[in-house]
C-alpha cells in the first residue's frame, strides 16, 4: 500500500471527524474510522518532512476537537479491549481517550487540602465583609474606598478564577501548560486562596494603624474649628478599632464644645471603661454640671481616676483636673475640710509647673474659685489672695465660672476694693 501524502491524510482524518461534531450519537464504525484515521496521519507524519505553521495549527485544532468528544466515544467503543488486541505505541495518545475520563486517584491528603481550602475561603469572606463594613460604617472617605475597591478586586478575580467555568478553564489549561499533576493542582489552590487570606488578614491587623491616623486628623481639624470634618474623622477611627480610646475621648470633646452633653458623655463613659483617666475627669464634670447633680457618681470616677493617673504617670495637667473636680464634688457635699485639702493639691501642681507648660492646664482660675469657697465655709477670713488668683486666671466662657467671677467682685467690693485693678494680671498681691 503506498505511503499516503500528508495532505490526504490530513484530509482523512478531518472528513472522518466531521460526523463525531454534528451532535449526534456516533457508531462503533465512525469512532474506528477517526483513530485509524489519525494512525494514518500519525504515520504520514513520520515519513513526511516537518509540515508548515499553518498545518501544524490545523492539527491541532483537530486534536482537541476529537479530544472534547473522549465521552462520546467511549459510549460506544471499548477502548481497553481494542488496545489489548493491537498494541499501541506511547505516542498513539487517541486510542487511550478513555483513560483521561477516569477519575484521578485521590490522595487522603488531597482531602485535608480541599478542606482547608474551603476553611481559608470562608475565613477570606469573612475577613472582607468586616473590612468593608468597618470602612463604610464610619462613611468611607476616599481612601476607605479605594481599600475596599482593592480588597474586593482581589477576592473577585481568585473567585472567578476558582469557582466559575471560564475561570477554571483558564486555570486549567495553566496547569496542563506547566504539566502539573492533580495533587499539585490542588495544594496550588490552597496556597493561592491561603495567600489571598494572609493578605486580607495582614490588611485587617493594619486598621488599629489607620484609625489611629484618622484620629490625627481629627484633632487638628478640631484645632482649626472645622468640627464636622473632625467628628467624621473621629467617627472613621472608631469603627475601623472600637477599642480606640483616644478617639472616643475626643470625640467627647467635640460633642462637649457643640452643647451635646448627652453624646459627649456616652463617649467619656466608653472611654472611662477603658481605664482612660482623663475620661473619668471629663466625666465626671459634666456629671456636677448636670441638673442631676449626681456628686457620688462624680466622686466615684474621680476617686477611680486619680488611683487610675497615679498607676499610668499621668501628665500634671489630668492630676491637676482630677483634684480640682474632686475639691468641687467635696464642696458639693460640704465635706469642706476635705474639698480645701483636694483643691491645695490641684493649685500646688499647677504652681510647680514651668510658666510654658501651665497653659495646657484648663481652668485653672476654677481650683482658686474653689479653696475660697471652701475656706470661708470653714470659717476662714484671709481668703482674698485665693479670690485675687481666682480672677486672674478665670474665664466667663464657662458658665460656672462666671458664676464664682461674680462672687468674687461681691467679695472685693465688701472690702471697698476695685476689680479690675485688683484682677490685673501684674497686681499685687493681696
Amino acid at each position: 500500500m503506498p505511503t499516503p501524502t500528508l495532505g490526504t491524510a490530513l484530509t482523512a482524518y478531518r472528513e472522518a471527524l466531521s460526523p463525531l461534531l454534528t451532535g449526534q450519537s456516533p457508531q462503533e464504525q465512525d469512532v474506528l474510522s477517526v483513530l485509524n484515521a489519525r494512525d494514518v496521519l500519525h504515520f504520514a507524519l513520520e515519513q513526511s518532512p516537518p509540515p508548515g505553521t499553518y498545518r501544524l495549527s490545523e492539527i491541532h485544532a483537530l486534536d482537541r476537537q476529537l479530544t472534547t468528544q473522549a465521552a462520546v466515544m467511549a459510549e460506544c467503543l471499548n477502548f481497553s479491549a481494542y488496545r489489548q488486541s493491537f498494541t499501541k505505541a506511547p505516542e498513539q495518545w487517541w486510542w487511550c481517550l478513555d483513560e483521561s475520563l477516569k477519575t484521578p486517584k485521590t490522595h487522603p491528603s488531597d482531602w485535608v487540602f480541599k478542606g482547608a481550602t474551603t476553611l481559608v475561603w470562608a475565613i477570606s469572606i469573612g475577613l472582607l465583609l468586616n473590612i468593608s463594613g468597618r470602612f463604610l460604617l464610619g462613611g468611607a472617605g476616599v481612601a476607605g474606598l479605594s481599600a475596599i475597591a482593592l480588597s474586593n478586586l482581589l477576592t473577585l478575580l481568585k473567585a472567578r478564577s476558582d469557582l466559575t467555568d471560564a475561570g477554571n478553564e483558564g486555570v486549567q489549561l495553566l496547569f496542563e501548560r506547566f504539566e502539573l499533576s492533580n495533587p499539585g493542582q490542588i495544594r496550588l489552590r490552597f496556597g493561592t486562596t491561603a495567600l489571598l487570606a494572609g493578605s486580607l488578614f495582614t490588611f485587617w491587623l493594619t486598621l488599629p494603624t489607620i484609625a489611629r491616623h484618622y484620629n490625627s486628623q481629627g484633632v487638628t481639624l478640631q484645632d482649626e474649628g472645622k468640627l464636622g470634618s473632625a467628628e467624621q474623622n473621629y467617627n472613621r477611627a472608631i469603627s475601623l478599632d472600637p477599642d480606640n480610646l483616644d478617639a472616643h475621648y475626643n470625640l467627647g470633646t467635640l460633642y462637649e464644645d457643640i452643647q451635646e452633653f448627652d453624646k459627649a458623655k456616652t463617649q467619656y463613659l466608653i472611654a472611662a471603661r477603658g481605664d482612660f483617666p482623663e475620661a473619668h475627669n471629663n466625666l465626671a464634670r459634666l456629671y456636677l454640671q448636670s441638673p442631676e447633680n449626681n456628686v457620688n457618681k462624680s466622686l466615684a470616677l474621680l476617686n477611680q481616676g486619680l488611683r487610675l493617673a497615679d498607676e499610668q504617670k499621668s501628665p500634671p495637667e489630668t492630676q491637676f483636673g482630677l483634684y480640682k473636680n474632686l475639691g468641687w464634688a467635696l464642696l458639693q457635699q460640704k465635706e469642706y475640710a476635705f474639698a480645701v485639702s483636694a483643691l491645695e493639691d490641684a493649685i500646688s501642681i499647677y504652681e510647680q509647673l514651668p510658666s510654658d507648660e501651665q497653659e495646657y492646664v484648663a481652668n485653672p482660675g476654677s481650683a482658686y474659685c474653689l479653696v475660697a469657697q471652701a475656706q470661708e465655709a470653714t470659717g476662714q477670713t484671709d481668703t482674698l489672695s485665693a479670690w485675687q488668683r481666682c480672677c486672674q486666671l478665670g474665664d466667663r466662657s464657662t458658665p460656672e465660672e462666671n458664676a464664682w467671677l461674680t462672687m468674687a467682685r461681691e467679695r472685693f467690693d465688701t472690702e471697698g476694693l476695685n476689680y479690675e485693678t485688683v484682677c490685673q494680671p501684674n497686681a499685687l498681691p493681696l
